[in-house]
């Protein structure tokens, strides 16, 4: 299976704590979920990894309802999640109307307004296909993304 995790893009996290990209996680329409399938085989640790950049000009799913380069969901909040010490990004739910889409197998939100950069890479857990109907994307409650910020106590 080449699709084997949720992670996120090193090299962007790493240029965005240094200040060397201006990556807003809380800005609304800034970033985009394309789908692809198995096909695909992610490196997190690539240099500079962009949306339709080697890994990521192949294995996107196609098909009626589908257009290439994905939907722009909703950025609903990046915050603290309550008191739990863990920072979360949340999303509205994403979908497709209408679609007729095959295996789709993991979610790659990047940024279109910093060349396409890779943030992260959302993995289904198993192929999901729709036939004329609604492909949606509910995110966890907790978020697309969440990091514990807090280290383990003595």
């Amino acid at each position: 299976m080449a699709i084997d995790r949720d992670a996120v893009f090193v090299d962007t996290f790493v240029k965005a704590l240094t200040n060397t990209i201006a990556l807003d996680l809380s800005s609304a329409a800034a970033f985009k979920i394309a789908m692809y399938t198995n096909a695909v085989v992610p490196n997190f640790s690539q240099s500079n990894p962009a949306y339709g950049v080697d890994p990521w000009d192949a294995g996107e799913v196609s098909g009626t309802g589908y257009t290439a380069g994905g939907e722009t969901p909703a950025v609903v909040s990046f915050a603290e999640l309550g008191s739990t010490g863990k920072a979360g990004w949340k999303f509205d739910p994403v979908g497709w109307a209408d679609s007729t889409i095959t295996d789709a197998e993991g979610g790659l939100v990047y940024a279109p307004g910093l060349s396409d950069r890779c943030v992260l890479f959302r993995r289904f857990g198993q192929a999901y296909s729709t036939q004329d109907g609604l492909f949606e994307i509910t995110f966890h409650s907790d978020g697309v993304w969440r990091q514990n910020l807090l280290g383990a106590t003595a």
